[in-house]
């Protein structure tokens, strides 16, 4: 095991407070004052940010140790290249690599030191930032030999340094939508019913897959077919609600579907006694929440023996299909009177913005059916169009 590997007694902690969550960085058991309360503040709106905070913490504490350093005593800026050499196991060379860490990764481990640099000085744990080098602030102050690298972290430019020898990973594919045909072949696919009703929430109400996994058995109305968006911790499963909090009307067949998946596969589940819509079914974590994790991997094994590339297969692609779909019925069918008003409130889009993508993007289905309708349209004006002529959709 490499010095950068070993764990010097330094640990990420979780304490845990009713529906709260604390990450906390531990030397031999004892919280180390300044990452922890720095910790508290960046969990503040999501516990989320927090543990991968933590963990990016901890990884560079670890490497520090390894090399005899505190973080107030880092002075150079080459400290921050060896870190991100050690990051991407280069050990003194820096050569072309395509590494199992990508260049997102590695900004988020720099992102993630800025931001704790920049606090410490905002704090005044750590004397003046050269950071602010063009402000009035750092003009008036005297430039010193003993300035920690809080500034130079804060203006590290990651395109400057070894990230500019290393190749950047191809951009992964992803299914960004479902067809029909794919809803259908995924769905014969799901071993459980549990499986199937969570895919079908996804794809008929476009719900991400943290607000779907955080419903609870008394936000499903099954009277007034529709299911509410509650913005909760959800520290159990870790699903959270990242949209707006609001009601989801939903048709009798899913509502149908959910009620026989409580009455039955959940039922039988139900040992621990948690109000969770989707326990996990078997297993030693029979009765507890389905986690994202665990979802994304039901659904990849199902999509792939239903055809499809198993790396291209995301839990987002509900939502994008729902998103697309409406987009596309508002287009084609005014009669409908949907507005981006209503697509916003459905999807729980904060900002107009959001449906830009969607409006850019033609599905092949709807390309065909353009091509259907002006086919006839150009040849009555060029005499090129034959009896029985015609765009087969083969979508």
């Amino acid at each position: 095991m490499g010095k950068s590997q070993q764990h010097y007694g330094i640990q990420v902690e979780i304490a845990r407070n009713q529906n709260d969550l604390r990450y906390m960085i531990t030397e031999n058991g004892i919280p180390i004052q300044d990452p922890c309360l720095w910790l508290d503040l960046v969990s503040m709106n999501s516990y989320l940010t927090g543990e991968r905070y933590a963990y990016a913490l901890l990884r560079y504490f670890r490497y520090l140790r390894a090399n005899g350093l505190h973080y107030y005593e880092v002075t150079n800026k080459r400290v921050i290249e060896e870190y991100i050499k050690d990051l991407l196991g280069l050990g003194d060379k820096v050569i072309n690599f395509e590494g199992q860490m990508t260049f997102k990764a590695l900004s988020t481990y720099i992102t993630v030191l800025k931001s704790f640099y920049h606090w410490l000085e905002d704090e005044r744990k750590v004397t003046m930032n050269p950071v602010l080098y063009s402000s009035k602030r750092t003009k008036q102050a005297p430039l010193v030999n003993t300035k920690l690298l809080y500034g130079q972290i804060w203006n590290f430019d990651i395109d400057e340094t070894v990230l500019s020898r290393v190749k950047y990973q191809k951009k992964r594919n992803h299914l960004k939508w479902y067809t029909e045909q794919e809803i259908t072949a995924i769905c014969k696919e799901f071993r459980t019913l549990r499986d199937k009703t969570v895919f079908t929430i996804s794809v008929e109400t476009g719900m991400r897959i943290g607000e779907l996994l955080g419903l609870k058995l008394d936000q499903f109305d099954p009277f007034e077919p529709s299911l509410d968006i509650v913005r909760e911790q959800n520290i159990e499963n870790r699903a959270r609600a990242k949209t707006t909090e609001r009601k989801l009307y939903i048709y009798t067949h899913l509502a149908e579907m959910i009620q026989t998946y409580i009455t039955t596969e959940r039922a039988e589940a139900d040992i621990l006694g948690y109000d969770y819509l989707f326990l996990n079914n078997q297993g030693k974590y029979k009765g507890s929440p389905l986690k994202t994790r665990n979802f994304l991997r039901i659904l990849k094994g199902a999509g792939e023996r239903a055809g499809l590339v198993k790396s291209e297969i995301r839990t987002h692609s509900g939502r994008s299909t729902r998103a697309q779909q409406l987009v596309e019925l508002m287009r084609e069918n005014p009669e409908l009177r949907i507005t981006k008003t209503f697509i916003d409130e459905e999807m729980g889009w904060r900002s107009e913005r959001s449906i830009k993508p969607y409006e850019k993007g033609y599905s092949m289905t709807q390309k065909r059916k353009i091509m259907e309708r002006i086919k006839p349209v150009i040849a009555s004006i060029t005499g090129h169009l034959t009896k029985g002529d015609k765009i087969h959709d083969k979508d």
